[in-house]
C-alpha cells in the first residue's frame, strides 16, 4: 500500500481531494499544503486505523480466534483507491475517530455506568462534525448503539446529548467561533454529479466492496447467531455503521470518497471474520483472488 500511495502520488496520477465540507473549519484536505507530508501523515492514519482493528479482535474477540486477516484485507481494500491513501483526507480522518469510536463503545456492554465513555464518543463525534459534516450521519447510529449495548438509560442519554453540545458550547463560550462562521456546505445528487473515468473507477470499486461485504456477512449469518450476547451485540453495530456508511454514500454522492475508508474498514471486518469462520486448506485461493481483483484496480486506475 505504502509503495503504490509513494509511486501514485510521484506519477501525478493522484487526484487532489479539494472539498469545503466542514461545518466551521477545514476540511482535513487542506490541512497540509505539501503533497509528500499529507501523504506520510495519511499512511500513519490508516496504520492507525489497521492497529485498532487488530486491538479490538485481541481485545473482544469478536469471531472467537485471534488473526490479522482483518488488517490485510484492509490495506489490500485501500491500495485500489490512490486518492484515500496518498493525500491526507476526511476519508482517513473519519475512519479514525469513527473506529476508535467503536472501540469505546464495545467496552462499554452491559455497563450503563460507563457514561464517561458515551460522553466522550460522542465529543468525538460532534468535535468532527465542525471539519466534516459527514460525521453528523454517525450520531444516530451510536445513540442506536447504545441499546445494542445494553446501556441505554436516561442518564447515557443525558451524557451523549452533553457530548453532543460540548465541542459547540465550547468554541461559542470561548469567543473561537460566531454563529455566522457556521455554513452549511453544498452537496448535489448523483444525477447531476459530472462524471469521469476516475469516478467510473471508483464506483465500481465501491461496488465490488458493497458486495463484498453483504456476501461476507450473509454467509457468516448463521455462525452470528450462535455466537453470546456481547458478541452479537459487537457484530450488530459493525453491521450498523456498515448500512449507514452505504446509505450515506448513496446519498452524498458528492462526499462519497469521504466515506469509503470506514467502508474498506467494516468490509475487512466481515472478510475476515467469514475466512475464520468457513476456513478451508484452498480459502487461500479466495483470497489471492480478492488480492489480484483490488491490485488489478489499482493498475486500471493508474496505467489505463
Amino acid at each position: 500500500m505504502i509503495i503504490t500511495a509513494v509511486y501514485a502520488l510521484a506519477d501525478g496520477a493522484v487526484n487532489r481531494i479539494a472539498d469545503d465540507s466542514g461545518t466551521l473549519f477545514l476540511s482535513p484536505n487542506e490541512w497540509i499544503a505539501d503533497p509528500f507530508i499529507s501523504m506520510w501523515v495519511n499512511l500513519g492514519l490508516v496504520i492507525a486505523i489497521m492497529a485498532m482493528m487488530i486491538f479490538i479482535n485481541k481485545t473482544y474477540n469478536i469471531p472467537r480466534t485471534i488473526t490479522l486477516i482483518y488488517a490485510y484485507f484492509f490495506i489490500v481494500l485501500q491500495t485500489a483507491t490512490p486518492e484515500i491513501t496518498a493525500q491526507l483526507c476526511s476519508g482517513s480522518v473519519m475512519g479514525f475517530i469513527i473506529v476508535g469510536v467503536m472501540t469505546l463503545m464495545f467496552s462499554t456492554f452491559d455497563l450503563p455506568t460507563s457514561r464517561r465513555r458515551v460522553f466522550l464518543a460522542f465529543f468525538l463525534i460532534s468535535a468532527a462534525v465542525t471539519v466534516q459534516y459527514g460525521f453528523a450521519v454517525y450520531i444516530p447510529v451510536f445513540l442506536i448503539a447504545c441499546a445494542q449495548m445494553r446501556i441505554l438509560t436516561l442518564r447515557t442519554i443525558l451524557a451523549a446529548l452533553l457530548g453532543i453540545i460540548t465541542p459547540w458550547w465550547i468554541l461559542f463560550g470561548a469567543g473561537v467561533i460566531s454563529p455566522y462562521d457556521v455554513h452549511i456546505p453544498h452537496s448535489i445528487n448523483f444525477i447531476d454529479a459530472s462524471i469521469t473515468l476516475d469516478t467510473i473507477i471508483i464506483v465500481v470499486t465501491i461496488s465490488l466492496t458493497v458486495l463484498l461485504a453483504l456476501t461476507a456477512y450473509l454467509l457468516s449469518l448463521l455462525k452470528l447467531m450462535t455466537y453470546n450476547a456481547r458478541r452479537r451485540a459487537c457484530n450488530g453495530l459493525l453491521l450498523l455503521i456498515t448500512v449507514a456508511t452505504v446509505f450515506a454514500m448513496a446519498v452524498d454522492f458528492t462526499n462519497f470518497i469521504t466515506y469509503l475508508t470506514l467502508l474498506n474498514c467494516c468490509t475487512a471486518f466481515f472478510l475476515g471474520h467469514l475466512f475464520v469462520i468457513r476456513n478451508s486448506p484452498r480459502a487461500w485461493i479466495v483470497i489471492s483472488a480478492i488480492t489480484v481483483i483490488y491490485y488489478a484496480i489499482y493498475i486500471w486506475r493508474i496505467f489505463v
